[in-house]
């Protein structure tokens, strides 16, 4: 992608590309074929689970864009943009397994603060999380 159309690019649409990317298994990691159809399973589901935080987000955070900006440029975590407007991914030690919860930790994050403007407790967040959320996505992050 050149680096004109990349300017140009929102940071929405760029932590949908990164997320869409493929994860990059290596058959040679894995001991058998059970074990890497398993993985790939939850890589994929992790993919599932950040198109449902995106549109939970999207009901419940205004400017979302703006959010997802500043959440990467202000917090610390694996996943930031630098200064050209890149993201950068920092790896802990398989980055298939990785990149795609790093993802829907910084959703998680922009959702819990917008609850947090309208429900008092964190049991409250939850609640309201779990009325909108499957699950799996409530299960790995908003526990």
């Amino acid at each position: 992608m050149s680096q004109v159309k990349q300017a140009n690019e929102t940071t929405l649409s760029k932590l949908v590309r990164f997320v869409n990317q493929r994860p990059g298994l290596d058959f040679c990691n894995y001991g058998d074929i059970k074990m890497y159809r398993s993985e790939s399973r939850e890589i994929t589901n992790d993919r599932n689970d950040f198109f449902e935080l995106l549109a939970f987000a999207n009901i419940v955070a205004e400017n979302l864009e703006e959010k997802i900006t500043n959440y990467l440029r202000n917090e610390s975590g694996r996943l930031t943009i630098d200064e050209s407007g890149r993201l950068q991914y920092c790896t802990g030690q398989y980055f298939p397994t990785e990149y795609r919860p790093a993802a829907n930790r910084v959703l998680r994050s922009i959702i819990w603060d917008e609850l947090r403007k309208t429900y008092e407790t964190g049991n409250d967040i939850r609640k309201a999380a779990k009325r909108n959320l499957s699950r799996r996505v409530i299960k790995h992050y908003f526990n």
